[in-house]
């Protein structure tokens, strides 16, 4: 029997250096340049020319082995792109960096070869895990919710830092409840007291006279914007944003970051959830403590998506609940996510034909079309100049954080889509993609959060479906 023999020390060393420094192991090497096959190459660039039209140049035709080989090098190049990024990097810096990426490293600055490239490595379970630690939102939940819970007897418990009082901090050991609460201690040097304000469906809140904001606390009222166009279809002909008129009604187009507006369904929810936070607004101005003091020259400050229909939605809601002066503030980093290409194409179109091309002959089932949709809906898979859902969602949470700390000092009002919202919750909340994906908000709440850095962020809600604020006709 043929002795073993012994490898050299320098050559064990050497190859563990080169393992350490791809990062990934042997195995997921290899399996990293098995993702692209000719035939989810061929139907990837199908689906592409379907998108795209006479537009696209490539063809099924052009995926030849070398083709191949070279969205293998891409998909190298993206690997380690992302496993380079900076730990921190802001969602403006990864655009860029993304952006540039596309123009040096890509071939022809081809964003369709991007797309492809990407999309057949999310197969490889070493991108996947990169994804999941380049994106992912639980260090926002670390950073919202530290889970420092105060001694008992300490000036800075639970109770001040919840804008809506739990029903054991709102009542007294016999049952009745407080109307007055904690003295000021936010170094600010003022005295006052607070005093808390009890509401028709059971809430009570911890206020300040004047509309005080303790300095080391951002408050926030937070709502949905209600129905809009492009989510169930609209009249004929409509304008469906970048200069296109089209004519649409039984069909629902794939909505953009931009050019959707409100229905009139939802200017309807929007003033009717205003009357309803008229309620609260009256009853804290008639007790000497204002939600906001606002005139001419300080407008509530409000944010939102650069989607018009959260600009309308904040608008109707602060003027039924008697506010004429806001200043609304689109963030980018709000916006829903991206679905580049596909922005206003009918969605049942794009759906049909994507079953013939990754399930070709066979007959559409049930079966067949839960398979499309889990491949649209898988939040790795990127959209032609598009995003990723987990790119998208990471992005929000960086934004929501951002928001809180830049505002410290102030009571504000975030009026958002349902996927943001989604998001806030699931870091306010630490839950995973799992228990946070199927979350849809409400259009009849309004949510309130108390946000203090180094103390867990608090949320309730001044209204939902189960305790109103007032009897609607």
């Amino acid at each position: 029997m043929e002795k073993s023999r012994k490898v050299p020390k320098e050559k064990i060393e050497k190859t563990q250096v080169i393992i350490k420094n791809t990062g990934i192991s042997q195995r997921e090497h290899s399996e990293f340049h098995n993702c692209h096959t000719e035939l989810s190459v061929k139907q990837d660039v199908a689906f592409l020319k379907l998108v795209y039209g006479d537009k696209l140049k490539l063809s099924e035709a052009d995926v030849t082995k070398d083709f191949i080989n070279k969205l293998k090098i891409i998909s190298k190049d993206i690997y380690f792109f992302l496993d380079a990024s900076e730990k921190y990097l802001s969602p403006q810096n990864y655009i860029k960096s993304k952006n540039e990426f596309i123009k040096y490293k890509i071939p022809n600055a081809d964003p369709n070869l991007f797309y492809l490239a990407w999309n057949g490595l999310i197969k490889n379970d070493s991108f996947r895990r990169l994804l999941l630690q380049t994106f992912s939102i639980s260090k926002f939940s670390d950073v919202l919710c530290p889970q420092n819970i105060a001694p008992v007897g300490s000036t800075l418990t639970r109770y001040r830092t919840k804008l809506i009082l739990a029903d054991d901090m709102a009542t007294n050991p016999d049952g009745t409840r407080r109307l007055s609460g904690r003295k000021l201690i936010d170094g600010s040097g003022l005295s006052m007291n607070e005093g808390i304000v009890w509401l028709p469906n059971g809430k009570a809140l911890p206020m300040f006279p004047q509309a005080y904001v303790p300095m080391n606390q951002t408050h926030v009222i937070m709502i949905r914007h209600g129905k809009s166009i492009h989510e169930s279809g609209g009249e004929n002909p409509e304008f469906v944003g970048s200069g296109l008129w089209d004519t649409w009604e039984n069909n629902r187009r794939i909505s953009g970051s931009k050019s959707n507006f409100l229905k009139e369904e939802g200017i309807a929810t929007a003033k009717e959830l205003g009357k309803d936070f008229k309620v609260a607004v009256d009853i804290l101005d008639k007790g000497g403590y204002p939600m906001w003091l606002w005139s001419k020259d300080a407008p509530i400050q409000v944010f939102g998506s650069e989607s018009e229909n959260t600009d309308q939605t904040a608008r109707y809601f602060l003027q039924e609940a008697g506010y004429t002066n806001m200043s609304f503030n689109a963030i980018f980093g709000l916006n829903s996510q991206k679905y580049g290409a596909l922005t206003f194409h009918f969605k049942n179109e794009i759906l049909e034909e994507a079953y013939k091309i990754y399930c070709p002959g066979k007959e559409v089932t049930p079966e067949i079309k839960a398979k499309v949709s889990k491949m649209f809906k898988n939040r790795f898979y990127h959209y032609p100049e598009g995003e990723t859902l987990i790119e998208a969602d990471w992005r929000i949470a960086y934004t929501f954080v951002e928001l809180l700390n830049s505002n410290l000092g102030k009571r504000i009002l975030i009026a958002d889509h349902s996927g943001a919202i989604r998001v806030f919750e699931a870091i306010i909340r630490t839950l995973d993609f799992a228990e946070y994906s199927t979350i849809k908000e409400a259009q009849d709440s309004i949510m309130a959060l108390c946000y203090q850095p180094g103390r867990n962020l608090r949320y309730d809600y001044l209204q939902k479906k189960e305790y109103p604020l007032r009897k609607r006709k």
